[in-house]
């Protein structure tokens, strides 16, 4: 029931409906309608957009991340003398024993050595200090023995040689990587699956590089190639542009934690556990190996000839990478003292013709008598008189992590670069550390 108040406003209400008549009464009332129909949906929209629903990606916050990276040119011995050109103007630089700054129009072609009085002769003229920063005005004007490069070039003088160290942005850096490792044929999804790898790699070793370290990474296999702006071919800039920041990473107690992406040229049927490989680095779960590999049956050494050595020639191999070994005399016998299900040797047994023997990591052997000689650690050996026969080898590098051939044919198959690492990393996923 109405309180009596309310009966003047009704009869006020119905007089005004027969002023306007019917159907203007209906539209006005539609027109309401629609008003605060539209008022609840655009209320629940921003509700729902403020929930965003869990099943959403949402990118993380960028982290910050030192972009530059060191890489050690020319090898890990210092060089006597070093040719050098910077095309466009540059600043040289230096703190100790005295500060130098000067800008010069160019370097024309020139040899930089250790001066005998001290420091570094450069182009015809003397700095007294042993270490120099080159910074170009203009990318891309460093020339180091015939190879162009992007970024900043430190030389410094030690034990009596001179070291050369380019300091670029690591996307930059990645542009020279990807041709370095792979040839142009490779397929796009090869390459990208490729640079998040590489992009990975350098990473951790720039986290896990020691505080006084001068550089991050070599140039060679010893970490990545890496060959300058000469690799810069469209196939090569692409991969990185369109991968940027992303790296791989695996979840341990609710972290993302950064692993080393190790990858070798043909894992000849299967990969194995980075411990075989390197004993002390840390056992993760994406670096276990025993990934089975069918797609890597193409490579050019899927399956190597045999290799002859003399005996002589395998202990002068190894004791020159291992000196304290020439007290095994003559080495007289090889034997495998521990192996992986597929036959990789993990530890090898050397006898000595003085009755001393020795034991060696299988592929600290396979490198110290020649990377490309034996091209892995899946082999049989035979002992002859005064000869080792190496023969039905397998696969080419230490098998740990991405097989690059195995990755070429998983992407003339149809499958994506991020499940193409899935499948060599198990349990990684990628992240998108910087845009």
């Amino acid at each position: 029931m109405q309180p009596e108040q309310d009966q003047p406003r009704r009869s006020e209400v119905f007089n005004w409906v027969q002023r306007i008549g019917p159907a203007r009464s209906l539209f006005l009332a539609l027109f309401s309608l629609s008003l605060l129909l539209l008022g609840c949906y655009t209320l629940t929209e921003r509700r729902i957009i403020g929930r965003r629903p869990a099943t959403d990606e949402v990118q993380p916050p960028e982290v910050s991340v030192d972009h530059m990276v060191r890489v050690r040119l020319l090898g890990s011995k210092p060089r006597a003398a070093i040719e050098l050109e910077v095309t466009g103007p540059f600043e040289i630089s230096s703190e100790a024993p005295q500060p130098i700054q000067q800008e010069l129009p160019r370097l024309p072609v020139c040899t930089a050595r250790v001066a005998p009085s001290g420091g570094i002769n450069l182009g015809g003229a003397h700095y007294p200090n042993d270490d120099l920063l080159i910074s170009p005005m203009r990318d891309a004007s460093i020339v180091v023995e015939g190879k162009t490069y992007r970024g900043l070039l430190r030389i410094h003088s030690d034990s009596g040689g001179l070291f050369v160290t380019n300091h670029v942005d690591i996307e930059s850096y990645l542009r020279g990587v990807l041709r370095g490792e792979l040839p142009s044929r490779f397929h796009d999804e090869a390459f990208k699956a490729q640079c998040v790898a590489a992009r990975t790699y350098v990473l951790y070793q720039k986290r896990n590089r020691s505080a006084d370290s001068t550089f991050d990474v070599y140039d060679s296999e010893r970490s990545q190639m890496y060959i300058g702006v000469l690799g810069e071919d469209e196939r090569a800039v692409g991969a990185v542009a369109e991968t940027r920041g992303q790296i791989c990473v695996w979840r341990d107690q609710g972290e993302d934690k950064l692993f080393c992406t190790y990858y070798s040229s043909t894992c000849g049927g299967r990969s194995q556990h980075v411990n075989h490989f390197k004993p002390n680095d840390p056992d993760v779960p994406p670096l276990r190996g025993n990934v089975e590999c069918k797609d890597c049956y193409l490579a050019k050494f899927y399956r190597w000839k045999p290799v002859k050595l003399s005996k002589t020639e395998v202990t002068r191999r190894i004791v020159a990478n291992y000196p304290s070994i020439a007290r095994l005399g003559t080495i007289v016998g090889l034997r495998p003292k521990e192996l992986t299900v597929d036959g990789r040797i993990v530890r090898i047994h050397l006898d000595g013709s003085t009755g001393q023997n020795e034991t060696l990591v299988g592929e600290d052997f396979r490198l110290s008598v020649g990377g490309r000689v034996l091209k892995s650690t899946n082999f049989v050996i035979e002992a002859g008189p005064d000869f080792f026969l190496f023969r039905d080898g397998r696969g080419y590098g230490h098998g740990v992590g991405l097989c690059q051939h195995g990755m070429e044919t998983k992407a003339r198959r149809g499958m994506g670069y991020k499940a193409i690492l899935a499948r060599y990393y198990p349990t990684s996923r990628i992240k998108t550390l910087y845009n």
